[in-house]
């Protein structure tokens, strides 16, 4: 997997705290975090930036 920020390698990283641990992508160049939860807010903001574009476009 690339990296979406410097294209460089990701790997996938075991994290925890007091009570929770899930796994995230870690990339090994620039230290940037991707998990489901940063996934889904990214795909829900550029969405919600692309129908917003749209509806600029046609009115």
């Amino acid at each position: 997997m690339d990296c979406p920020k410097c294209k460089g390698l990701m790997m996938l990283e075991r994290f925890s705290d007091f009570f929770l641990v899930f796994y995230a992508w870690k990339c090994i160049n620039c230290g940037a975090v991707i998990d489901r939860t940063i996934s889904n807010n990214r795909r829900n903001s550029l969405a919600a930036k692309a129908t917003k574009e749209v509806e600029t476009a046609t009115v």
